[in-house]
This record gives C-alpha cells, sequence and structure tokens, in this order.
C-alpha cells in the first residue's frame, strides 16, 4: 500500500471527528474523553489528543491513531481499515499485489469468486425468477452482490484456475473441497450465492440458498462456508457492513434470522438490521486473540437490540435461550419482536413493509414478553412460580443492574399476584446455566487488574516527563526525590517505562490538564503514594519472612525481621500523618 495515501488518509481525518463518529465525546481542555469503546466502565478514561492525532485509555491501555482505532473498533486488519477510512476521507485506493501475504491472496480469490457468481446470475433465468418472487429488487440484488453458482462439478473450480489460483488456494477459501479420493469439485453448485462481507465490505465468505426444485430434503437448504483464514463465524454478521451506520445512528440493531429477511429488511428502508444466519453467537465480547466477536461489534456500535427471528413457538424459544441470553449475559438491553401467524420477517415485508415497523414499535423487553406469555399460558397459579423461575429468571439473573432487576421483579410480583420478597428470594437462589450452543464465559471486563502501585509509578513518571518538557526547575528535585524512595530499583523502573513513555506522557497530558500552577501539587501528592506504596509492599515481605522464620524456629532472623517490620510501621505511619497536612 501506498505510504503517501496512508498519510493522506491521516490528514484528511482527524482523530476527533473519527472517534466522534462512533462514541460521544467531552471536551477535556485541549483533548477530548468519552467512556472506553473497548471496556465497560462508568467514568471516562479514554482520552483523544488532536494535538497527537491519537487516544489513549488508562484504564484498558487501548491506544494509536485513526487506523488502530478502526481496527480495533470494527475487528479489522490494517487494510480492511484503510478500506473504511479511505472511502470516508475521499481518497481513492490504489492495490500493489506485489509481496502480498496468504490473506491478502484470499481476500483477491473470495473476491473473484464473488464477481464470478455475480456474472453467471444474468445467465440463469431460473435463479432471476426466484430471486423477483421473494420481492427482491434489481436495485437491491446488485448491492447485496446477490449470484448464482451454476450446476456442475468444477465450473467455479475451472474459472478460477484459469485465472491462475492454485487449487490450494481456492480450497483454503472454503471454494472447494476434496472428496475421499482426492478428487476437487465446487462446494456451492446450484445455489442463489450470497456473499458474507466483513466490516469493511470485503467479502469473505458465503451463503448458498438451494433452489426449491432441487431441495429434496437431503440436501442442506442453506450451505455456509466453511472455517477459513478469512471466514470465522463468530466474528461475521450478514449485513453488519450496510448496517453498522444506520445501528449508530438511530441507537438499536434488529437481529433477524435468514439472508432474505435482512435482504427486504433494508429494501423497505430498516437498514438497522443484520441477519444471523451461517454465523455463530458468542457471548464473548472479544477473543484472547484481540479479535472482535459479532454480538460484541453489535454492542459497540449499539447496546439495544431487537430479536425478530423465527415466528414459530419453538423457534421464538430458540432464540431466547440463546441469543437473548447470550445479549443479556453482555449487559445489552433486548426486546422480542413477536411475529405471529407463522410468517418470519420476510413474509411480513412482502405483504406490507408497515406491518414489519408495527412489530418492531411494538417489541417487548425480552423479561415482559416471556413473563406475559407465561401469564397467558400457565393458567394454574400454583403452577405459575415456577414456571416464572424455569422461563424468566434465567434472563432477569443475567441483568448487571439492580435498579432493573427491581423494576422486573416488581413487574413480576405485580403481575403474578406474588410477594415481591418472595420473588427476589429464588431470584437469589437462581444458578445460571450454560446458554445452549455458545461458550458461556463471559470474561470481566467492567474493571482492569492494574495494580496501584503501578498506575500511580505511571501517572508519577509521566507528569515527570511533562515538567521536564516543560524545563519546569522543581524537576530536578522530584527526580531525586523519586530515585532516593526507589532506591536500588530505580534503574529497573526506568527501563520499564521507557517502552511507554509516550504514552504515559499523553495519559498525564489528559489526567492532569494544562494547568501547571497545579503539577507541584499533584506531584508531591503523587510521590507519597508511590513511597507509601513501596513502604507497603516492604513491610507485606518482611512480615511474611518473620512467619516463616517463626514457623522453623530461626530466633536470630525473627529479632532482625521484627525490628525491620517495626521500623517499616513506623515510616508508614508518619507518610500517612504528612499526607494529612
Amino acid at each position: 500500500m501506498n505510504r503517501s495515501t496512508v498519510e493522506e488518509v491521516k490528514a484528511r481525518i482527524p482523530i476527533e471527528e473519527l472517534v466522534a463518529s462512533y462514541v460521544k465525546l467531552e471536551k477535556a481542555g485541549r483533548s477530548f474523553k468519552a467512556k472506553c469503546p473497548f471496556h465497560n466502565e462508568k467514568t471516562a478514561s479514554f482520552f483523544i489528543s488532536p494535538d497527537r492525532g491519537g487516544y489513549y485509555c488508562f484504564g484498558c491501555g487501548a491506544k494509536g491513531d485513526i487506523f488502530s482505532f478502526v481496527e480495533q473498533f470494527e475487528g479489522l486488519d490494517f487494510k480492511g481499515a484503510l478500506k473504511v477510512l479511505a472511502e470516508k476521507a475521499g481518497v481513492p485506493l490504489v492495490v500493489e499485489n506485489k509481496a502480498e501475504s496468504e490473506k491478502d491472496q484470499l481476500f483477491r480469490v473470495t473476491e473473484e469468486a464473488a464477481a464470478y457468481f455475480e456474472s453467471q446470475f444474468d445467465k440463469s433465468k431460473e435463479a432471476q425468477e426466484y430471486v423477483r418472487k421473494r420481492g427482491i429488487s434489481p436495485e437491491t440484488r446488485k448491492s447485496f452482490r446477490i449470484g448464482w453458482a451454476p450446476e456442475g462439478w468444477r465450473n467455479l473450480l475451472a474459472y478460477l484456475k484459469g485465472r491462475k489460483w492454485s487449487e490450494s488456494m481456492i480450497e483454503k477459501a472454503g471454494l472447494a473441497k476434496k472428496n475421499e479420493k482426492g478428487d476437487i469439485y465446487d462446494r456451492f453448485r446450484a445455489r442463489i450465492m450470497f456473499p458474507m462481507m466483513d466490516s469493511s465490505g470485503r467479502a469473505v465468505g458465503f451463503t448458498g440458498r438451494i433452489l426449491p426444485r432441487l431441495d429434496d430434503g437431503k440436501a442442506a437448504k442453506y450451505l455456509n462456508s466453511p472455517e477459513t483464514p478469512l471466514f470465522n463465524k463468530s466474528q461475521i454478521l450478514f449485513g453488519l457492513d450496510k448496517a453498522k451506520s444506520e445501528i449508530r445512528r438511530i441507537g438499536y440493531s434488529v437481529l433477524v434470522e435468514g439472508q432474505m429477511d435482512l435482504i427486504l429488511s433494508h429494501q423497505v428502508g430498516v437498514k438497522n438490521a443484520v441477519a444471523a444466519s451461517g454465523t455463530a453467537l458468542t457471548d464473548q465480547a472479544q477473543s484472547q486473540s484481540g479479535a472482535v466477536s459479532n454480538l460484541g461489534m453489535v454492542r459497540r456500535l449499539s447496546p439495544n437490540m431487537i430479536i425478530a427471528l423465527d415466528s414459530d413457538q419453538a423457534g421464538r424459544t430458540a432464540a431466547m435461550k440463546a441469543v437473548a441470553a447470550t445479549a443479556l449475559g453482555m449487559g445489552m438491553s433486548v426486546k422480542i419482536a413477536d411475529i405471529r401467524g407463522g410468517k418470519d420477517p420476510a413474509d411480513l415485508i412482502v405483504a406490507d413493509p408497515r406491518d414489519w415497523e408495527d412489530v418492531l414499535k411494538n417489541a417487548k423487553h425480552v423479561i415482559e414478553f416471556e413473563l406475559d406469555n407465561v401469564i397467558k399460558e400457565v393458567l394454574d397459579p400454583h403452577r405459575r412460580p415456577r414456571a416464572i423461575k424455569e422461563r424468566v429468571f434465567p434472563f432477569l439473573a443475567r441483568i448487571d443492574s439492580e435498579m432493573d432487576k427491581a423494576f422486573y421483579v416488581k413487574q413480576i410480583a405485580d403481575k403474578a399476584g406474588l410477594s415481591e420478597l418472595a420473588v427476589w428470594e429464588d431470584l437469589r437462589k437462581t444458578k445460571l446455566d450454560p446458554i445452549p450452543n455458545t461458550k458461556y464465559q463471559i470474561p470481566d471486563t467492567t474493571t482492569v487488574p492494574v495494580h496501584r502501585l503501578d498506575l500511580v509509578e505511571r501517572r508519577m513518571f509521566g507528569l515527570l516527563d511533562l515538567m521536564e518538557t516543560a524545563k519546569m526547575p522543581a524537576a530536578t528535585e522530584f527526580r531525586g526525590e523519586i530515585k532516593k524512595i526507589a532506591g536500588d530499583s530505580y534503574e529497573e523502573r526506568l527501563k520499564r517505562i521507557e517502552p511507554i513513555k509516550s504514552d504515559i506522557s499523553f495519559e498525564a497530558e489528559a489526567f492532569f490538564g494544562n494547568d501547571q500552577s497545579r503539577w507541584d501539587r499533584h506531584m508531591n501528592e503523587l510521590i507519597s503514594n508511590f513511597e507509601e506504596d513501596i513502604v507497603n509492599g516492604e513491610l507485606i515481605e518482611a512480615m511474611g519472612a518473620l512467619k516463616r522464620a517463626e514457623k522453623e524456629g530461626k530466633s536470630s532472623e525473627v529479632n532482625e525481621l521484627a525490628k525491620k517490620s517495626q521500623a517499616l510501621s513506623v515510616r508508614k505511619a508518619e507518610i500517612a500523618k504528612r499526607r494529612k497536612y
């Protein structure tokens, strides 16, 4: 990628404007602050510096420029982030194929496959008729790049090999597979093709819908790409690339099941819809590798979601147990759109788009929705409490907010004629079962395990760097004081700080502001905390050693360690006393 292109994109998009298009910012001196989009927090610790062209979160350590922000927020690689930003900046991208990585090649071969399927659509009257009957307009069909995989075993394979792609690369992209004899053939045959896109709009995989006349009940109605280096089912949602800006704008997402539901919803103007088909929803917002999950991405765009899946009872139950519980466990607010009459969203939209809008407007919070179902279905008042515990409590117990819980506890008590106290008592006894079809393991992202000494040290050295940069006379005295307190560990601490020096300076600038007249007071307080933490650490270590010496009967060491512990306790008390004055 041309370096000048990167610089031009960077010059055209101020960091504060980019971040503001994703999260709400507040002015903080020359900088801006916000609640960090990369971890849950109640107070803003995410700072954006227009002067530096970067951001830094002193809660979770997220940092970078406009490119890394889009990479982190949207779960993209650098080239995907560059594509998003270049389009936003109006800078044309010139792609160079020199020194391509394997992943770059996989993106290219998948894109060529998508283009091939599109070209084949115009050659199949049957495919055109099917799409027309489903109510999809020609413009919508082109927008979603719906294509056709022709009948036959090696059509795509022959085309791509003619484009100089190797069989191994075609297979690695999930476009072909081998039988037991080792013969390779097309994975998708005689199917309506829906390309799956990443957040930047690059094709990463496919879903193929079999034609009704070929659906004998033996072949899968919908066939999805296998897991590949590009296509991870837990990181992709169909239509997210087109829905993300609308989800941010409106403030909620609509989760539907199939591609047709999604496409027709967008066609009639409900463009904040995404589809679960071909994907695997996970309750982990971010994997250990740092990849953002599909539901984690939606939550970053908005914590509010309406679920509108199958209209049949079994389908609603499955959706409730899996998707709703998963989203609630991630801290999202979840409503259920109740579609009656055996219809799915696509049927509803084709019949009358206004019906689809009404269904979404009348969506109920998942707890209210399921509570109402219990009241309607379980008429025996003696059986109702058990049904509520089995069907409503698994959702209620996953809500973090105690105030929200109290609201729904009261609602349950009022509607079911129960005592609030009894509802609370049984709720506290509720044990959460694993969410069906998901790996139920929600990481604790509400707090970041930062040792207090580490945080004090970062801020202290960051402020010291600011003072030295500003050539403040007191900086030399403060550094000497820090060196004396740290003792033998001083040099080691400097080595640890050096690689993150610019980050902690940024953090200090954002945290302490630009009023240099107050920096001395802040530094004195930090140094006092620093000394107290070091003394406290030494005291804990000495007390531990004293206990071991007593246990082992080493009397001489016991006396020495007792004196040391006493001296450290006195020093700690003196530091605390100084801080009061």
